[in-house]
């Protein structure tokens, strides 16, 4: 099954204050992050149940590179994005949307 993919509201803010943090940080980086999140995104549309539950029915899958989750849920054949949350916070911090 091919599956669409939507970035909620949050998430979005949370990536770009993620990438402007990371282009503070160093020039370029902020790129090299998103590209992770893509990869990320790629990975979960071909198999997004493959990833565990963070409250059901929401899931969460890690990004490889960067110290952050993809927190989302699936609907049919769609995969809604609520947050791209940096793991270094606070758990209860953490939104869905």
């Amino acid at each position: 099954m091919a599956y669409s993919l939507e970035i909620g509201p949050l998430a979005a803010m949370e990536i770009w204050e993620a990438f402007d943090w990371y282009e503070l940080q160093r020039e370029g980086l902020g790129i090299e992050f998103l590209a992770e999140l893509e990869s990320f995104y790629a990975s979960l549309i071909r198999n997004p149940n493959s990833y565990g539950y963070y409250e059901r029915p929401i899931r969460q899958g890690k990004i490889d590179r960067f110290p952050y989750v993809v927190v989302f849920e699936v609907f049919d054949a769609i995969v809604v994005v609520y947050s791209v949350f940096m793991t270094k916070q606070d758990p209860n911090k953490k939104r869905l949307g």
